[in-house]
C-alpha cells in the first residue's frame, strides 16, 4: 500500500510555469488598468465640462431675465 502511495504520479505545475503565468497576467493587467483609467478621466472631464455649460447657460439666461 506504501509503495502504491510514493509510486502515484502526480499531475502539477511547476513553479516556473505558475510564476509566467503570472506574469503575463500581470502585464495584461497593467495595459487593461491604464486605459481604463485614461477611460474614467476622461468621461469625469466630460460631465465637468457639461455641467459648467449649464450653470454658464443658466446664469446667462437669467441675466437676460433680469433685464426685462
Amino acid at each position: 500500500m506504501i509503495d502504491k502511495i510514493t509510486k502515484t504520479n502526480f499531475a502539477a505545475f511547476t513553479l516556473a510555469e505558475v510564476l509566467v503565468t503570472l506574469g503575463i497576467i500581470g502585464v495584461i493587467a497593467a495595459l487593461t488598468l491604464t486605459q481604463l483609467i485614461k477611460d474614467y478621466q476622461g468621461k469625469v472631464l466630460h460631465t465637468q465640462l457639461l455641467k459648467a455649460y449649464s450653470v454658464l447657460s443658466q446664469a446667462l439666461e437669467r441675466m437676460a431675465v433680469g433685464e426685462n
